[in-house]
């Protein structure tokens, strides 16, 4: 029977206090993404001459930063960060145009994402994903009252989140582009905004996107291989092919940790994009179930803990998590074979310093966004619990 008390005893205290189970699932998956990726991306190094753990020794590099990245955001005063969106939105959109500038940007395999930082490259596309939801959030609150009246109000604030969205399309980065402009949407959905304002986005983007990939020959191949699962198998589908083959030979409980063999030749670059076939083959069945439901454990926590809110708060952490959430169902299409190839990371396994920085800044903002709101996970638990959120919604 104490047991048991306990153990209730316990989940209220997750309940009341929801950025715990949010911290712990969010650490539970940096530590397994980790670990797979260190060990998918052992083969690849091997075969450019480098150590088994050249990748993983990298990667490791950028942990400390991105630890310090959440602490910090996790820690920052929400309402100085109000003050700071549009200083910081213009700054990061500024950011776009470095890697086009010589002796700055770099270019690899085509495209012009990166910027030199002498010590590494850094992608400012990744900064923007998530400080373009800090504005969009800070703005749309601001107008709270006026936006959910008339569509012309999210104009302006749109305008800036396609502006940035367009400058990573000229980046050659035409599905990060997508992913941070349907991310941006979302902060204009959750805050309440007419349905014929995304009537009319749908109605332009829809011919927008069809001239981008019909003049892309890259895109367009990419396409017809999702449409066409046979066309192309040793080129453009290759990696696809090979990442379900590996998905598939894992079974129920996987070949074990570190004894994969897809990612020994079969899946190029298999430790950035692809990571997750390689722990699909080592885990098996098993593994994957255990990363969904951590992950859904993740996604829960906040939305319970943020049902029935509003505010500046509840746009951010809202925005946030589908920006993630976004991510990872989008890489998981591309691996097993639902989704045309992208060239979407996924948050925790893929290398890319970059993105392991961006996915800190935007899991210490949901934390903050959790702890400072005074979030409950559930609505009516108790007369008293209600007494600690006075007024009822917060209006940011």
């Amino acid at each position: 029977m104490m047991k048991v008390l306990n153990e209730m005893q316990a989940v209220g205290r997750t309940i009341r206090h929801p950025e715990s189970g949010f911290a712990g699932s969010f650490a539970v998956l940096a530590l397994i993404g980790f670990v797979a990726m260190w060990s998918a991306s052992a083969g690849y190094a091997i075969r450019m001459d480098r150590g088994a753990d050249y990748f993983a020794l990298r990667q490791a590099l950028f942990f400390l930063p991105a630890i310090v990245v959440f602490i910090a955001a996790s820690r920052f005063p929400l309402d100085r960060l109000r003050l700071l969106a549009g200083p910081l939105a213009l700054v990061s959109l500024l950011s776009l145009l470095l890697p086009f500038i010589p002796g700055i940007g770099v270019e690899i395999n085509g495209a012009r994402r990166w910027i030199d930082l002498y010590v590494t490259n850094f992608q400012p596309s990744e900064l923007w994903k998530p400080i373009s939801l800090i504005y969009a959030a800070h703005i749309l609150d601001k107008k709270s009252l006026s936006i959910r009246k008339s569509a012309g109000e999210a104009i302006f604030p749109f305008m800036i989140i396609i502006l940035g969205c367009l400058t990573i399309y000229l980046q050659d980065d035409f599905s990060t582009s997508v992913l941070a402009l349907v991310a941006g949407l979302s902060v204009f959905w959750f805050a309440g905004t007419p349905l014929r304002f995304f009537a009319g986005t749908l109605l332009l983007a829809i011919p927008a996107v069809v001239l981008m990939v019909t003049t892309s020959e890259y895109r367009l191949i990419r396409v017809l291989g999702f449409i066409i699962p046979d066309y192309d198998p040793h080129g453009m589908n290759y990696q696809v092919h090979n990442s379900i083959r590996a998905i598939m030979s894992g079974g129920l409980w996987g070949k074990g940790l570190g004894l994969g063999t897809r990612k020994l030749s079969s899946v190029p670059e298999i430790q950035s994009d692809f990571a997750f076939a390689a722990f699909a083959e080592e885990t098996g069945l098993l593994g994957v179930v255990a990363i969904f439901s951590c992950w859904i454990f993740l996604v829960v926590s906040v939305v319970r803990a943020t049902k029935g809110r509003e505010g500046f708060r509840y746009l951010l952490a809202m925005g946030l998590l589908c920006l993630l959430s976004l991510q990872f169902l989008v890489n998981l299409g591309v691996v097993s074979g639902f989704l045309p190839a992208t060239g979407i990371a996924l948050p925790f396994f893929s290398a890319g310093g970059s993105s392991l920085l961006s996915t800190a800044l935007a899991g210490g903002l949901i934390m903050n966004t959790l702890k400072e709101n005074g979030f409950s996970a559930v609505s009516n638990v108790s007369a008293s619990s209600a007494a600690e959120v006075p007024g009822g919604k917060y209006n940011g």
